[in-house]
């Protein structure tokens, strides 16, 4: 019996299955590599956010708010220019699997200045929070969520891939929105 080589239609055929199945487990990898990415970032962010808060609400505890826009679209164009200031920090180009890169990221990848830039623009939330009329706790927890951004976006390359996923200005500017729609006509966020 003579074994008969494979005809090139058979051999396409055969390289086809390769590249579905290669690329199929590559899409796998990328995705559970993704999936342990944000399950870590979340733990250590959680973590970071929460020790940040107690601190810091401790310290701005007493400290006298203003009372906040007093008309509603007032309000509504502020957060609408929060909700801008976001998608640029943290999604400026959409991507598939990570949701986006913003200038958060981008500037993160300029060695010792460029998390300390993104800090400063990404404070300008925390400050409309404040002239919005957020309570001491929400404007912790906002500070809290920008501090966690900066000191572990400031690690080499691991820091730069933590901008990627934390989406720090996403997070307070979805908190701030909210707690406006749960603030019940007072002007006062709650949290």
């Amino acid at each position: 019996m003579v074994i008969q080589p494979p005809t090139f239609g058979q051999v396409l055929v055969l390289l086809a299955w390769v590249a579905l199945i290669t690329g199929l487990m590559l899409a796998g990898g990328i995705l559970l590599l993704r999936w342990a990415a944000l399950r870590i970032a979340a733990g250590v962010s959680k973590a970071a956010e929460d020790r940040l808060t107690a601190v810091v609400h401790g310290g701005i505890r007493g400290v006298p708010m203003p009372r906040g826009a007093r008309d509603p679209a007032t309000l509504a164009a502020e957060l609408a220019r929060i909700d801008r200031l976001a998608r640029v920090m943290d999604r400026l180009v959409p991507l598939p699997i990570v949701g986006g890169i913003g200038l958060d990221a981008l500037l993160g990848l300029i060695p010792g200045v460029g998390d300390g830039i993104s800090f400063a623009i990404s404070s300008f939330i925390v400050l409309r929070a404040a002239w919005l009329g957020a309570t001491p706790e929400l404007i912790s927890r906002l500070i809290a969520i920008q501090a966690t951004d900066l000191l572990l976006g400031a690690i080499p390359v691991v820091g730069d891939l933590f901008d990627v996923v934390y989406k720090a200005d996403i997070r307070s500017a979805q908190l701030l929105r909210a707690m406006a729609s749960d603030d019940g006509g007072n002007r006062q966020f709650k949290i």
